[in-house]
């Protein structure tokens, strides 16, 4: 058998389990085609839209066009991907003055001329515009409503756009199924209100979850609202476990976006014999901010209900304070039923700390597997304090978790461990 590591600082960290721990499953994944030419992909993908036309086919030259991408918080080769498809519409005489590149920030913060310089590229900056979705703009406008009843409002130049293109990334994601698709519109260009009533309604809905297409409502009520607001087409690239491209798919958002879905299960769907007493996962490839978090969602779904989980995990952007607080103060009020509080939250559709959407939905499955799991944290970036606060046990390294999780452990523990937290899929067999 390989002898484990999990990745940390992007790098593979080989260790030794302590004697006695039994090793159920190393989920460590067989190396996929290596040296892939993202903006290649890119091209024959364009080439071979599925259940589409080819895009020059769909337009005019006078066609105004919403190109919508991605921000930080994914790892596409967003800019690669854009030079191609800008190539594309080049081709079929766009005039650069009729092209709008819209960063689908959801209710994320917007991304600086530096941060926007370093991702595209000072030239595309200059020759292209771009436009930091705002989703508290006073001018945004109407695309259709919610299951619940809500309008929705989107970014007004996506909406005014003759033909709107979303770039993003498929792997799984803990309430869509999977990333990608419809995702760009929204909750990429939509309004505050909108985003915060759908994730409130149906993120701890009995459909939704972890790699979960069928039955979906969260899902569901993405790809209305993405065919509402008249998304025309999709290039979305299927990530694989070291969070590199595997292939690209383009074409219709629902149909593009299915056989996206059935490329990716193939390559990151890992089988488990069955749950351990303690499961060992990165944070990898999330590095930024409450984005650390997301991983103990596949940890709980192979982990046995009050068993522990070790999230070792790079946070390279910090952790913002009023999140911070936010974990202390309800693990302060609410510690004796953690896990019944949040979902009494969320079907009172009351958010748990103020400002961006996506920090209430780690807080939320975070406090959440917190009510069932013990979980011990290993960062060299989080101070120990930090942690502690968070209502994590903390450990500054592997050695010291193990020696912690010996005492919340049953003796001799079987064990997980999977080195790219990110970007799985676990079955239990």
């Amino acid at each position: 058998m390989k002898k484990p590591f999990i990745i940390q600082r992007g790098r593979k960290n080989y260790f030794e389990l302590p004697s006695g721990w039994e090793l159920l499953c190393f989920a460590d994944f067989n190396d996929q085609k290596a040296g892939q030419d993202v903006k290649d992909l890119a091209r024959k993908s364009l080439n071979n839209p599925i259940q589409s036309p080819l895009i020059k086919d769909c337009l005019s030259p006078s066609d105004s066009i919403a190109v919508i991408i991605e921000d930080l918080t994914r790892a596409s080769p967003k800019r690669l991907v854009l030079e191609v498809l800008l190539k594309e519409l080049e081709s079929a005489h766009i005039a650069r003055e009729n092209i709008a590149i819209i960063i689908a920030l959801g209710t994320h913060r917007e991304m600086s001329s530096k941060e926007l310089a370093a991702t595209f590229g000072q030239k595309l900056l200059e020759q292209y515009e771009f436009i930091n979705h705002d989703c508290h703009a006073p001018d945004l406008a109407p695309a259709g409503r919610l299951f619940t009843g809500r309008a929705v409002k989107i970014n007004r130049r996506v909406h005014e756009a003759a033909f709107k293109i979303g770039i993003g990334s498929i792997f799984p994601h803990p309430m869509n199924g999977f990333g990608g698709g419809g995702k760009i519109i929204f909750p990429g260009v939509a309004d505050f209100d909108s985003i915060v009533e759908h994730h409130l309604a149906f993120t701890f809905h009995e459909g939704t979850g972890f790699g979960k297409i069928e039955g979906n409502l969260f899902h569901d009520q993405v790809c209305s609202m993405a065919e509402a607001a008249g998304l025309n087409f999709i290039i979305n690239s299927v990530l694989d476990q070291k969070d590199q491209v595997f292939d690209i798919v383009s074409g219709h958002p629902v149909h593009a976006h299915m056989a996206g879905i059935e490329k990716s299960r193939k390559i990151i769907t890992q089988r488990f014999p069955k749950k351990s007493d303690l499961t060992i996962i990165t944070s990898f490839p999330y590095t930024e901010g409450p984005q650390i978090v997301k991983p103990l969602t596949p940890a709980s779904m192979v982990t046995k209900e009050g068993g522990c989980i070790i999230l070792a995990a790079d946070c390279t952007g910090g952790l913002p304070d009023a999140f911070v607080e936010s974990f202390e103060k309800f693990h302060s009020e609410h510690g004796t039923d953690l896990l019944g509080s949040v979902h009494e939250h969320f079907e009172q559709k009351r958010l748990i700390m103020e400002g961006a959407v996506d920090f209430n939905m780690a807080l939320g499955f975070t406090l959440a597997i917190q009510g069932s799991f013990k979980i011990i944290l290993v960062s060299e970036d989080i101070p120990r304090e930090t942690g502690e606060r968070m209502g994590f046990i903390y450990a500054g390294n592997l050695q010291e978790a193990f020696e912690l999780s010996a005492e919340i452990c049953p003796p001799n523990p079987e064990v997980h461990i999977i080195p790219s937290g990110g970007v799985i899929l676990p079955v239990i067999s």
